[in-house]
């Protein structure tokens, strides 16, 4: 592939690349580059995760990258996620596992564990080097990484520990580009700003737009009201049915002829355009007959003006979703295994 095409590749969908001139650079380089995802394997995925982050982990491998999904078992167990056990967590991370193959991510992925590297001294020596290269201040400022909030730390101060492993995972794994949702920026950022301090190799930072929950909340806060599997009801799941997804749909936040912070219309641009191309919304003869956008753009100016109804907007979303998500259901179907048991531990049993 030549290198213009691979740089497009790896920037396509994306809000930002740290920096631009940095991936250039690594791409003439030649070679395979190394590159990421860490993600805490702490519940049902949702489509954010298997869509989104799975159709950019398959665009890195495209590109030629040697490709790491890192599921952060500890980093989860730090975060008090699916009852604090890492046994549990390693089961979700097999889930995890299932998740990507279901959305078509290739085998050539490589998948670590966290759990496979704690036990090396020189690992924990680089989460200290990393820890010392930062201030309290700056440590505390990337925990929305976590999900949290700064004050936490001060309940918890192993919260303190998990920006610092972030960094220390980077260098550990010999990384050139770190891939994540805007969320992930301050982690990465903070390994930008040590590794000079440490004579280590800097890293593209590749962050994706965060794909926001269905309820509409937290609109003016995209790290807050993003989609989340801790909030089922007001996100899509890799596992939902396709009356689940319906109904998801059908209830989710979505003002008329608004196109800033609405959740459905962001699910078209995010997941369906990228992976589908175009969109189509399924209409009664009465009201014109089905209609087929070629952009995004087509959709927006629609919905805007009023041409477009929520509800045709929404039967369309629900009905491409259930189409990407069909062979989904299909793998599961035939791999039940692990979701099995995921179930069983968010039910308790």
């Amino acid at each position: 592939m030549p290198l213009d095409h691979r740089a497009d590749r790896v920037l396509r969908g994306t809000e930002e690349v740290v920096t631009r001139d940095d991936l250039r650079l690594l791409l003439e380089r030649g070679g395979t580059p190394r590159a990421y995802v860490g993600l805490e394997p702490s519940g049902l995925m949702h489509i954010g995760t298997g869509l989104v982050i799975g159709s950019k982990v398959t665009d890195l491998v495209e590109a030629g990258f040697h490709t790491i999904i890192f599921l952060a078992d500890w980093h989860a167990y730090i975060n008090d996620k699916l009852g604090g056990s890492l046994g549990n967590l390693r089961t979700c991370g097999e889930y995890f596992k299932d998740g990507f193959r279901a959305v078509g991510v290739p085998d050539s992925v490589e998948y670590l564990y966290a759990n496979e590297f704690v036990g090396h001294p020189e690992y924990w020596q680089t989460v200290i080097r990393a820890s010392k290269a930062s201030t309290v201040a700056r440590i505390r400022r990337a925990l929305t990484v976590m999900g949290r909030k700064e004050e936490e730390a001060d309940l918890d101060a192993s919260k303190l520990i998990y920006p610092a492993m972030q960094v220390a995972d980077i260098h550990w794994m010999d990384l050139d580009l770190a891939l994540g949702g805007m969320d992930q920026r301050h982690a990465h950022m903070l390994y930008r700003d040590v590794a000079p301090k440490l004579g280590w190799k800097q890293v593209v930072a590749l962050h994706t737009p965060l794909l926001p929950g269905l309820d509409g909340g937290s609109r003016m806060d995209l790290i807050a009201g993003k989609m989340s599997k801790s909030k089922p009801d007001a996100s899509i799941l890799l596992n939902d049915s396709p009356d689940d997804v319906q109904r998801k749909i059908e209830k989710a936040f979505c003002p008329a002829k608004e196109t800033q912070g609405n959740p459905v219309l962001e699910t078209a641009r995010l997941v369906l355009f990228p992976r589908r191309g175009r969109f189509m919304v399924p209409r009664s003869a009465k009201f014109g007959g089905d209609v087929t956008y070629e952009t995004f753009g087509d959709v927006a100016k629609a919905y805007a003006t009023g041409e477009l109804h929520p509800k045709d907007l929404k039967a369309g979303v629900a009905a491409a979703l259930n189409v990407e998500l069909e062979p989904v259901r299909k793998y599961f179907q035939a791999h039940p295994t692990n979701l099995d048991a995921v179930q069983r531990i968010i039910r308790g049993g």
